[in-house]
């Protein structure tokens, strides 16, 4: 039982590494990004665009329908 401690530590420091990390992966485009979804491949895709309508740029391709994206805060 000298070692009860390390797994709290470890859960801990994980999620402090987390907590770190998801800001600076989650933060919004610096330039003027649109967000929206799209059927035309025939399944709902999230893309993303300049706000002047170039470089549309998929985000996801996959069978399931992916719709409403939404910037996160944090």
């Amino acid at each position: 039982m000298k070692r009860a401690w390390f797994p709290l530590f470890f859960a801990l420091s994980l999620m402090l590494l987390c907590q770190a990390l998801c800001p600076i992966l989650a933060s919004p485009p610096a330039t003027a990004k649109i967000a929206f979804s799209s059927n035309r491949d025939g399944n709902p895709e999230i893309y993303m665009m300049n706000s002047d309508r170039r470089q549309q740029v998929n985000l996801t391709n996959h069978p399931t329908s992916d719709f409403a994206p939404n910037w996160s805060p944090n």
